[in-house]
């Protein structure tokens, strides 16, 4: 059986009954299960995470662009996170056995999709790219996106941002760790400056940000190859450039879900579980024994 991680990001953090909504209507699609959902009010933000076959998780995406088309104006939206839609970004990934290939199926067939019915500009990225300056979504979010869509069309869709929801990037990827720290400071400055450090890490995409709610600095963090740099070190590398400028962290958070294997490398190190294996996990075994699926 294709099992799939889908995680749309909406450009929502400050309004509990849209999450209420939200949650009612994930739970109503056949075929999905919602793992997690998060906001967040200074990045305005909000992250379904999303587990199920192509069919249902389609479904459930199409179930989100109509939510956001009836609560989101993009065009007096304010946060601290980068987005280019009211519904940013829709990522699909293979899980278990399921080929990338198949990911990148539903990714095409989910953005013919959008486009058709919302009548917004659809970019392709990451695996489902058609050109290598739309492969990576930092790129995407450059200003001047309208000038560019203009220069050259999207992959689906008008090439006028819709004026409410803007345009939305739609792809296959690799999983993707999002991880937040936050520091015992109010200066931005040292924020970005340990950002920029982190950039200069393989797989490391990051962002030094201002925290209204808690009067804090945040540095951001994507990991885009977790086997190449796992949670441990990237918040070991956040610490150690933090106390140099003698600074302390304050918090970490998770976003949404991250590979198991993030964990094992924690638990072998810090716990010295040196002989822990991923079947050891629960969870796991829900995923990688297809057969519980088959019966």
């Amino acid at each position: 059986m294709t099992l799939f991680q889908c995680a749309p990001n909406l450009s929502e953090g400050r309004n509990p009954q849209l999450l209420s909504q939200v949650q009612q209507a994930m739970g109503a699609v056949a075929g999905v299960a919602l793992a997690d959902l998060s906001m967040d009010p200074d990045h305005h933000r909000m992250v379904v995470s999303l587990l199920g076959s192509a069919p249902g998780l389609g479904e459930a995406v199409l179930q989100l662009f109509e939510i956001a088309s009836n609560n989101i104006d993009l065009s007096s939206h304010s946060g601290v996170h980068p987005r280019i839609g009211a519904v940013d970004v829709v990522p699909f990934v293979p899980l278990g056995n399921t080929p990338m290939e198949a990911a990148q199926e539903v990714a095409l067939t989910t953005a013919e999709a959008v486009a058709r019915r919302f009548q917004l500009p659809v970019l392709l990225y990451e695996f489902s790219a058609r050109t290598p300056a739309r492969r990576h979504l930092p790129d995407l979010r450059r200003q001047g996106l309208q000038e560019r869509l203009l220069e050259s069309a999207p992959d689906f869709g008008p090439v006028q941002l819709h004026p409410r929801l803007g345009a939305t990037a739609i792809g296959a990827r690799r999983p993707l760790v999002a991880f937040n720290v936050v520091l015992e400071s109010q200066d931005l400055s040292l924020a970005r400056e340990i950002a920029k450090y982190l950039r200069g890490l393989p797989s490391v995409r990051s962002l030094g940000l201002w925290l209204e709610s808690q009067s804090r600095v945040q540095v951001s963090i994507n990991l885009t190859n977790p086997e190449q740099m796992d949670l441990e070190e990237v918040f070991s590398h956040v610490s150690e450039q933090a106390a140099l400028r003698g600074v302390e962290v304050h918090s970490s958070e998770l976003i949404g879900m991250a590979p198991s294997a993030s964990f094992l490398k924690i638990a072998r190190s810090r716990l010295k579980m040196l002989t822990l294996q991923p079947g050891q996990l629960l969870e796991w075994n829900l995923l990688h024994q297809e057969s519980l699926y088959e019966r």
